[in-house]
């Protein structure tokens, strides 16, 4: 199922973000391959900030010579495990993939018929998790907030559950 949100890519420095990830594979002593170079301009040039391997899989359909599957999935830990991009689980039995580099803090509202996905930020609700967190003695570094619902275009079809 395709994915979307209200927001698109931020504009980012590909050299520099190139270069980033490239430090952090020659620290895990690899490289940065053709394969994992066109993987990271392929999301850069995705229209949409939440994507799956397979929407980034369709993405090299019809480019010669093809990247793998196996290889998508394999550039995707990596790029995750660099902070390149940021994994999420939202609920399906698939995980949905955003860049992280250069993006602000944000939360999730996510549409349980369609799958969209719309992010949000409210300085209120950031400021009474870090009241709710410090009444606790706890002290968060970081967090993710999904709000799982129906979307206002299902609502107005008529959908309720």
């Amino acid at each position: 199922m395709a994915r979307s949100s209200i927001r698109k890519a931020p504009s980012i420095d590909i050299d520099g973000l190139l270069d980033k990830f490239e430090g952090f594979l020659q620290k895990k002593s690899l490289k940065l391959t053709t394969q994992r170079r066109k993987i990271l301009e392929k999301i850069l040039e995705m229209d949409k900030t939440h994507f799956t391997a397979d929407d980034l899989v369709d993405q090299f359909r019809n480019e010669r010579p093809r990247v793998s599957k196996a290889t998508v999935y394999r550039a995707l830990s990596v790029l995750v495990e660099a902070e390149i991009l940021e994994e999420h689980q939202f609920g399906d039995s698939y995980k949905v993939y955003e860049l992280s580099e250069g993006r602000p803090h944000h939360d999730h509202l996510i549409c349980t018929n369609c799958g969209k996905i719309l992010e949000f930020f409210n300085e209120e609700m950031e400021k009474l998790q870090d009241k709710v967190a410090k009444g606790h003695g706890f002290h968060p570094t970081h967090h993710s907030q999904k709000i799982y619902g129906i979307c206002a275009a299902c609502w107005g079809k008529g959908v309720r559950a």
